[in-house]
Parts: structure tokens; C-alpha cells; sequence
């Protein structure tokens, strides 16, 4: 093992953790060529490049980014007596890359149109650790948030959550840590292309593509480094499978309907809508994975448009009963 970004979890064999480092370092290419395009840049006001903050969590600090909405909004937000919110942003990778700049485009525009900041943490990831460290680290920055927003300027009681990919994974698992625990749990969550269930066998992830994004190889790849000897059905593993999933805020849930893991996603934008959560789920034609970071253009718009609505919506909503009763036991 080596120290930082080297150290590899001594549960994870040699070849997939060196096909883990490959995958890390071929990302930035890849990314380069098929997820950078300028098309997909919509913010309409000059949002500056991120800030770099540090973020303790009980595996040690987390490099993350903030992008800061323009002054102008941040000042009118406050002459209406209120602070900005604060989305935070999981980025993905499959559990093993770490690039939180790739939710550039998303972050940008978020900060441009809502007038919040957007936090996105750099976790940890495979081969360096394994399940549940990024679950752990991405809930201690929820946390740290939660704690801090008021010093920093935000709206402590108006934090949401997204992810894609990988992210969404993780973003479900952080907010039902959350109500587990009975700490605070974010008023809304954006999902993109998530998975929900890791126990699912390959055969139930199909695509009408010769060659998805995420394939079995990938998987395969998933299954050896972060979920190495890990049971998967486990609730925590498998967002789908945890039983108090039906209390999760009100959900946005993108699929691509090119993508292997939309099934998951659409049984359980089902399966949370039964359960009585407010849920919103769009299924775009003709995409696949990681499409909210690519061409084409009116497909990418019309995602980002539905993270932008689903959030504000929830900006904009009064406080429940149950947030202000957290607010009130977290300040005794």
C-alpha cells in the first residue's frame, strides 16, 4: 500500500485495483472528448471559477469545491431576509474516480438560475477504500454543512442533494443515513442515471446498445475494488432495499433510456412514488449514461431545466414541521 492517492485497501486484489488506476487515469481523456462540450454550458450570469474549501470527516479531510452564485443574487436574497441555499453535488465515476469538476456545466448553471452555492466534495474512492467510506465521508460533509451554513452566509435549512451516476447512489444513501440517524435531511434530492441496486445481477441491466457506458466490464470492475466482499444487499449498499426508503423528501429521478441501469431507477422512482414520496421521474430518448455532461444539446438543457425546477420548487417552499423541529434540537 502507498500513502494518498496511492493507498490501495489491502481487501482489494492487485489487478482490479491496477485496472482502477487505469480507469482513473484514462478519465480525464475521456471526459476531454466525450463530457466537456461548450454546448452544455447554460449559465446565463458569469458564474467564477470554484472556491477550495476543506471538509473534516471522520476518514479525514475532503478537498471540496464551491461554486458562489453572482453577487447581485446573493444580495437579493438577502434583502428578502433570507440566506442562499446550498446544493450538494456527488459526483460519479463508479465509485472510483475522482473528478467533481466534471458537474461543471451543472453546477454553473444551478448557481446562475437559482441563486444558490453548490458544494461538491472530492471523496474517496476505489482502489484506496472501499464500502462504506464514500457513504461516510459524503454524510460527514452533509453534516458539516448542516453546522457551518450560517457562519458561511448560507440557508442552514435550505441544503439539497443530488448526484449522478455513482452519485445518485451515494446522495440516496447519505439522505437515508440521515433519517436513520434523525439528523437533518435535505428538502429535496436530484438524481441522475443513479444506481440503486448493486445486487442485481448483469443480466437485469440491459440497453438497446452495442456498447452502453456501463457495461459488464464496469461492473465487474465496481464489484472488485469499492464492493469487494461486500454484501450488497445490504440497505445500505442498495438504496432500493432500505426500508425506510418511503421517507425519503421529494425526488427528482433521471433515466436515459439507453442506459443499463434505468431499470433500477424507473421500479424505484415507482416503487418511492407507492410509498408516498414526491417524486418526479423523466425517462430522455435516445441518451445514455452521463448525457447531463454531453451533446445532445436539447436533451442536456431539458435535464438541467428539470434539476432547476425541481430544486427551486423546493427553495421556495415553506419550512416543514419536521425541519424546524430538527433546527430547533440542533441548536440546544
Amino acid at each position: 500500500m502507498g500513502s494518498g492517492l496511492l493507498r490501495r485497501d489491502p481487501h482489494i486484489d492487485r489487478y482490479p485495483a491496477l485496472r482502477a488506476r487505469m480507469f482513473q487515469a484514462m478519465f480525464p481523456i475521456v471526459e476531454r472528448l466525450r463530457y466537456s462540450s461548450p454546448h452544455v454550458q447554460f449559465a446565463t450570469k458569469p458564474i467564477g471559477k470554484p472556491t477550495t474549501m476543506t471538509v473534516p470527516t471522520r476518514h479525514g479531510p475532503v478537498r471540496t469545491l464551491v461554486y458562489a452564485p453572482v453577487g447581485a443574487d446573493v444580495a437579493a436574497t438577502r434583502a428578502e431576509g433570507r440566506k442562499p441555499p446550498v446544493h450538494l453535488i456527488i459526483h460519479g465515476g463508479a465509485f472510483v474516480i475522482r473528478r467533481p469538476a466534471q458537474e461543471d456545466n451543472v453546477a454553473r448553471f444551478l448557481c446562475s438560475e437559482l441563486g444558490c452555492y453548490v458544494v461538491l466534495p472530492d471523496y474517496d474512492t476505489a482502489p484506496s477504500v472501499r464500502f462504506p467510506v464514500s457513504e461516510e465521508q459524503c454524510s460527514d460533509v452533509l453534516a458539516w454543512l448542516r453546522d457551518n451554513a450560517a457562519d458561511l452566509g448560507w440557508d442552514r435549512d435550505r441544503i439539497s442533494l443530488g448526484g449522478a451516476s455513482a452519485g445518485g447512489k451515494l446522495a440516496l444513501s447519505v439522505a437515508l443515513d440521515a433519517i436513520d440517524r434523525g439528523a437533518f435531511v435535505p428538502i429535496a434530492i436530484s438524481i441522475e442515471y443513479g444506481a440503486a441496486n448493486l445486487s442485481l445481477p448483469d443480466s437485469e441491466r440491459t440497453s438497446p446498445k452495442r456498447n452502453p457506458v456501463v457495461g459488464p466490464s464496469l461492473m465487474n470492475l465496481i464489484r472488485t475494488t469499492y464492493f469487494k466482499d461486500v454484501d450488497t444487499t445490504l440497505p445500505t449498499a442498495s438504496p432500493a432495499l432500505h426500508p425506510r426508503r418511503g421517507e425519503l423528501p421529494p425526488t427528482l429521478i433521471i433515466t436515459a433510456d439507453q442506459d443499463t441501469v434505468r431499470h433500477e431507477m424507473n421500479h424505484l422512482a415507482a416503487d418511492l412514488r407507492e410509498r408516498g414520496v414526491a417524486v418526479t421521474h423523466h425517462e430522455f430518448p435516445g441518451v445514455d449514461h452521463g448525457f447531463t455532461h454531453a451533446e445532445p444539446v436539447e436533451q442536456c438543457r431539458a435535464a438541467l431545466e428539470m434539476i432547476r425546477d425541481h430544486l427551486g420548487s423546493a427553495y421556495q417552499a415553506p419550512l416543514t414541521r419536521s425541519t424546524v423541529e430538527t433546527r430547533s434540537d440542533s441548536s440546544r
